[in-house]
């Protein structure tokens, strides 16, 4: 899950936290370390003593913990805790799905959006005197990084081809997904955030809306609300005050408007002179407001559609390509989807895996029979896990630690993928989810892994390495846990550990 996170929030946290945060290094660190031994065996067991310190703290003892550290060579288990319990692995499961997809899809895979048009009877041309006569066509694939700067790219191509006028309507073709919309267990929470934005083949802009609130010139004056991208398919609603002083903070909802439209709904207040604040938020139809949104830009340009868009499927035969779209790689995909998170991105990859893989319409359901086949030649065999949507949203999926580390191990000795896998993975300290941890100990820039957090739960995934020794692959997942920070103190404590445990000269 993507969460965006201020400094003022996070210190709030943190204060709120600091006790229980607290409570695992007293309890962990009462005495200090002993630095590792030289002897291989006399330092994996001050390895495992030290783990198990972090792991029995008062904040972790109620806990459910599935803990597995390996060789990547051997596939040997160098520490296990509960490694073969499957436990709620929340955004680590985007580490099975980004996996699949390097794998099956190849690190070169792109999406493609095609606008297309049929040939008129006279003359073989599509486009006569500026005018189309008929529909346009916009064929989708499930590109998860298409924005409105994409479709003003497309409309400026179609302009220079000399289009003008469209007789017919905009239909826009969304059947490389079937219809639906939610991902499996989305339907846990009704929630607006654009973490759960929905899935479509045809998507913009991760599916989301921004609205912007501005206050006003003078106190009591209603604020100003815009939203970016400016669409038909967008209805605002209500007022955000401008408040001269005291507690000013705006709401921003969305919600089903009818007809394929989705509603915004705004309120509360806005501090005099402060700065605009802009809010992400899911939208609730992705094709209307796809196809409306690219009608309206479609007229910007100076191209008019006579009829309404509409959803439809383009011809198979007959149509000419009269302008396209290509996504960057997915590899690229791949590295912005691991690094933040996307729920999104995740949801589109696993619908494409089973489209490409199972043949189209793409579902969750091949997508899943994609992934399942993907990890069967992994040796992880079906029924030992439980994995019902690509992101990990909500109380929806299982793994062990030791099936994570798995796939991490396999991802990272597969030739064709393992650069792209591994860059994919938030750096210890440095960027990503990761940025503002292991700053300053012994993992910082030494650790490439995948976070994942809900509400009572915080798993981190991936692999720690040494300039001296060669690397180890961990998996951490942490369930029912009371304080989420002091399960990721735990788990930073465990990355040092183990950096300190491959280079002893590295610990601080």
């Amino acid at each position: 899950m993507r969460l965006r996170i201020t400094a003022p929030i996070l210190f709030a946290l943190a204060s709120a936290m600091a006790p229980a945060a607290l409570a695992v290094d007293a309890a962990a660190q009462t005495q200090p370390p002993s630095p590792p031994p030289k002897d291989a065996e006399a330092r994996r067991q001050w390895l495992k003593t030290r783990i198990d310190e972090i792991l029995s703290a008062t904040p972790l003892a109620k806990a459910k913990v599935s803990a597995a550290v390996i060789d990547p060579e051997s596939g040997k288990l160098v520490y296990g805790r509960n490694e073969k319990t499957g436990l709620n692995a929340a955004s680590n499961v985007k580490i099975v799905t980004e996996a699949a997809a390097l794998a099956l899809l190849g690190p070169e895979f792109r999406w493609k959006t095609t606008v297309l048009g049929a040939l008129q009877p006279e003359g073989g041309r599509v486009i006569t005197n500026g005018e189309l006569r008929g529909d346009l066509y916009v064929k989708t694939s499930g590109d998860p990084t298409l924005t409105t700067q994409d479709l003003n790219a497309l409309a400026a191509s179609l302009f220079a081809v000399g289009l003008r006028k469209v007789r017919g309507g905009l239909v826009v073709d969304a059947g490389a997904f079937d219809p639906t919309n939610l991902a499996p267990a989305f339907d846990q929470k009704d929630d607006c955030a654009a973490f759960r934005a929905p899935s479509s083949a045809a998507s913009l802009n991760s599916n989301t809306v921004t609205v912007i609130v501005s206050p006003a010139a003078t106190a009591g004056a209603p604020a100003r609300v815009t939203v970016e991208p400016s669409s038909a398919a967008l209805i605002v609603s209500g007022t955000v005050n401008t408040a001269i002083k005291g507690p000013a903070a705006p709401s921003v909802e969305t919600s089903d408007g009818g007809s394929g439209q989705t509603r915004i709904t705004v309120g509360g207040r806005i501090l005099l002179g402060s700065e605009p604040r802009a809010f992400q938020r899911r939208i609730v139809t992705p094709d209307v407001y796809f196809a409306q949104t690219f009608k309206q830009i479609l007229g910007k340009r100076g191209i008019t559609v006579d009829k309404a868009a509409r959803g439809g499927d383009a011809p198979k035969e007959g149509p000419r390509v009269l302008a396209s779209h290509e996504s960057p790689n997915l590899a690229v995909v791949v590295h912005d989807l691991g690094k933040r998170s996307s729920n999104f991105a995740a949801e589109q990859l696993l619908r494409t895996l089973g489209g490409e893989n199972m043949g189209r319409p793409g579902t969750w359901q091949k997508g899943l029979e994609a992934v399942a086949r993907y990890l069967e030649n992994a040796g992880i065999p079906r029924g030992s896990y439980v994995m019902k949507n690509g992101s990990g949203l909500y109380d929806s999926n299982r793994f062990s630690a030791e099936q994570i580390a798995t796939i991490l191990r396999v991802a990272t000795r597969d030739f064709r993928i393992a650069s792209e896998f591994l860059a994919s993975l938030a750096v210890g300290g440095a960027d990503g989810t990761l940025a503002h941890r292991m700053t300053g100990s012994a993992a910082e820039r030494f650790v490439r892994a995948k976070t994942g957090t809900l509400a009572n739960v915080s798993c981190l995934s991936g692999i720690v390495g040494a300039p001296s020794s060669k690397p180890l692959i961990f998996s951490i997942l942490i369930n029912d846990v009371g304080s989420p920070l002091a399960a990721r103190a735990a788990q930073d404590q465990i990355t040092a550990a183990l950096v300190t445990y491959l280079d002893p000269t590295l610990a601080k």
